[in-house]
């Protein structure tokens, strides 16, 4: 594994090749910035497996990256060339101080897939249960957490050139890193697997893979073997006779269950982590999982119900009190773009709505105006819009709108309504009874303030700062503006009054300077691209 420094230089090299060198002051900036993304996405691809991990986590961030970007990243193909067989077989005598041969009856050297993180292979125990062998590949936890570091370096050291595509850098890459260790630790694969068990045990739909303790440790885990239909191999599924539409259906409300009800929810429900067996859907692979804490859960309720109710006051200060404000917001602004956004909504026909989109797009409006949203709403965006995708290609006719808001209206978990007891009903009414009361006092009073000019107005000035700021900027350019006017017309005079005596160094000195000053005026103006 190549030293610290050595790694650092081939990241800079590889940056500056596919034109970021202005990071590292190793090249100017190009001007085609639309072609930024598809270029990051191609520099992660050969910087190799940490680069490929961290940019797939990336993808997930709606709330640090802008769109194109993440749908750009989100090409990064978890594939990657398979390790020797030999070396897993070290690993795992490592990792268990038994030989893999005194545990495996039987074990494919071929890996089924070979990812970023891990290889896996198949094979059948002693026992006699067919099993998939997980072994993450050599070095991988110091080789990417490495990655990550230098990279955190290197946008610690240009993080103005990192805001304009990534709200508080630093901070994304030090929760990316806690994030990847989690990840490393199959252990906490198999913690997860047990617990969406347990959770989903009452759910006669849902199953998940055995998961074998005996074998599991922080690099390796060993799992039962699932051989059944892949969700979207509908040639197969219909000749087995399953009904798609029973099967997105019970998938969605398996998900909305894990979401409203336990918290707890799969983070990464693609096609090829769902398979079909003897009338269940299995979920697999849980190296990515969601948790809703209750406060979130009861968050994203009022969130939902804000939008259905139009209540854009409700939904603002409910976006305001989950995140965290980098800066100050500009309230009224804010609340045009929400605003915006549910009338996009809630016009268009309410059956083609899709609930992913519309929360991943009330997360673009809270990262425009600089509002950090919890991590867990934009696992659950990914989740929800993955989710989405694969139903409308699995059950093209299903409703999916329908089956949902059937669940959330017969759900305990899910309340469009509060409900009002007597003793709210009547205290309401009470200090409803008392402002009535009141009213014709106040009125009589603010008459009487207007009429003694005891009257003030208050006008909060959103920005005005920044406002002013370019105020004085313009009015400056215009006085020197003028200066350089006055300098070429005085230096003409002067030319002109001493034309019979000779040539005036006078003359010369202020046209020269006033060409100076001109020129630097234009640079100016052009450089802050207000041109």
């Amino acid at each position: 594994m190549p030293s610290s420094g050595e790694r650092l230089r081939e990241i800079v090299r590889v940056l500056a090749k596919y034109g970021f060198g202005h990071i590292y002051n190793t090249r100017v900036r190009s001007r085609k910035k639309e072609q930024d993304p598809k270029k990051l996405r191609q520099a992660f691809e050969e910087l190799g497996p940490g680069f490929i991990k961290i940019g797939q986590i990336l993808s997930t961030r709606r709330d640090i990256l802008p769109l194109e970007y993440i749908t750009e990243l989100s090409k990064l193909q978890d594939e990657a060339p398979s390790f020797p067989f030999e070396e897993a077989k070290a690993i795992f005598v490592k990792e268990f101080g038994q030989k893999i041969e005194d545990v495996f009856e039987r074990i494919d050297e071929k890996p089924l897939a070979s990812a970023s993180v891990s290889q896996v292979h198949r094979g059948k125990l002693y026992t006699g249960e067919e099993v998939i062998l997980k072994v993450q590949r050599p070095d991988m936890e110091t080789t990417l957490l490495q990655d990550i570091e230098l990279f955190i370096r290197i946008v610690d050291r240009a993080p103005n050139i990192f805001k304009d595509f990534l709200v508080s850098p630093k901070e994304a890459f030090e929760e990316i890193r806690q994030t990847s260790k989690r990840e490393l630790d199959f252990r906490n694969e198999a913690n997860a697997i047990l617990r969406f068990s347990e959770l989903n045990k009452e759910v006669a739909c849902v199953d998940v893979p055995k998961v074998f303790l005996s074998f599991n440790s922080k690099r390796v885990i060993v799992e039962e073997y699932i051989e059944g239909y892949k969700i979207l191999d509908i040639e197969s599924l219909n000749e087995a006779g399953y009904i798609r539409e029973d099967i997105g259906e019970k998938l969605l409300l398996a998900f909305l269950s894990q979401v409203f009800k336990d918290g707890f929810f799969h983070g990464d429900p693609h096609p090829g982590n769902l398979i079909i067996k003897e009338g269940k859907i299995y979920f697999i692979d849980f190296g990515i999982m969601g948790q809703l804490s209750s406060e979130n859960r009861e968050h994203l309720n009022q969130l939902l119900k804000s939008i259905v109710m139009k209540d854009l006051d409700q939904l603002m200060n409910t976006l305001l009190k989950i995140g965290v404000q980098k800066k100050r917001i500009d309230r009224a602004r804010f609340y045009e773009d929400l605003n915006y956004l549910v009338e996009t909504y809630l016009t268009a026909s309410f059956s083609s709505i899709q609930f992913g989109t519309l929360i991943a797009d009330v997360l673009d409006v809270t990262r425009k105006h600089s509002i950090s949203m919890p991590s867990e709403y934009t696992v659950l965006v990914r989740a929800l819009t993955m989710l989405e995708g694969l139903i409308t290609d699995l059950a093209p006719n299903l409703n999916v709108v329908q089956v949902a808001k059937g669940y959330l209206s017969e759900s305990d978990n899910f309340k469009l309504f509060e409900p009002i007891s007597s003793e709210k009903l009547l205290l309401n009414s009470v200090k409803f009874a008392k402002s009535m009361i009141e009213l014709p006092l106040q009125v009589s009073k603010l008459f009487e303030n207007l009429n003694n000019g005891r009257t003030k107005i208050k006008l909060d000035l959103v920005n005005m700062d920044d406002k002013w700021t370019g105020l004085n900027k313009m009015v400056n350019r215009v006085v020197f503006a003028l200066i350089v006017s006055a300098l070429i017309m005085s230096s003409a005079l002067i030319i002109f009054a001493t034309e019979r005596t000779g040539t005036s160094l006078l003359g010369i000195i202020f046209f020269l300077g006033a060409g100076f000053l001109g020129l630097w005026l234009i640079i100016s103006i052009i450089r802050s691209e207000r041109l």
